[in-house]
């Protein structure tokens, strides 16, 4: 065995023990499928933390002695909810989208390296 093979065969072991099967499914996708699938979970998870505190503070008004129920502006509250809720969703899809584009652009540059290796191999 040649030594320069030994020392590819090994780079492309801590390859696929590292990197390898996230990389490959990211390859199998186009960019915007993965950027899409990387921040779906992102979105969901922002959406669902501004609905859950503010319903909470709905139901602790509702339920205070307090409130004037047939006096309160429950179609304004949903809507500032709605606004505020629509406006984290943006702003974490952008941030997700962000961090999304440099992973893929990350795994390509990785996968590049690796198929050269592969080939650099094959000449050997």
């Amino acid at each position: 065995m040649n030594k320069e093979k030994i020392i590819i065969m090994t780079k492309l072991a801590v390859y696929d023990k590292k990197y390898g099967e996230q990389d490959k499914l990211a390859n199998e996708m186009f960019y915007r499928d993965y950027v899409y699938r990387r921040n779906f979970l992102l979105r969901t998870f922002a959406g669902v933390g501004c609905i859950i505190p503010a319903t909470i503070y709905l139901l602790v008004l509702v339920l205070s002695e307090d409130m004037d129920f047939f006096n309160f502006d429950f179609v304004g509250y949903g809507i500032n909810i709605f606004i505020i809720t629509v406006a984290i969703m943006l702003f974490y899809t952008i941030i997700g989208t962000i961090i999304a584009t440099k992973e893929y652009k990350n795994i390509k540059i990785r996968l590049q390296k690796y198929f050269g290796l592969i080939k650099k191999l094959e000449e050997i």
